[in-house]
């Protein structure tokens, strides 16, 4: 999956995350769990240790974290697992 851009956010807690998405495949939702009926890159994205939830909209994703982890780490983990979708 095609990642177009990354920008902070005003909370330190939440990366957003621009892709190549098609906007009619995708419908707004918040994600807490990996779960079978969720797109593949959603899942990927959760079982990544320290990512709280998922928040999708029709081009980008809002990514927030554990208040204990730290994007440094996170983020590597996180755009690896989008890329290789």
């Amino acid at each position: 999956m095609e990642i177009l851009e990354v920008s902070q956010t005003p909370n330190p807690n939440t990366m957003k995350i621009v892709l190549q998405l098609s906007g009619e495949d995708y419908k707004p939702n918040t994600f807490t769990a990996v779960k079978d009926n969720q797109p593949e890159f959603i899942n990927a994205v959760l079982q990544i240790e320290g990512i709280k939830s998922i928040f999708q909209a029709l081009n980008f994703i809002s990514v927030d974290k554990q208040s204990d982890y730290e994007w440094e780490a996170l983020l590597p983990k996180v755009t690896n697992a989008l890329e290789e979708i």
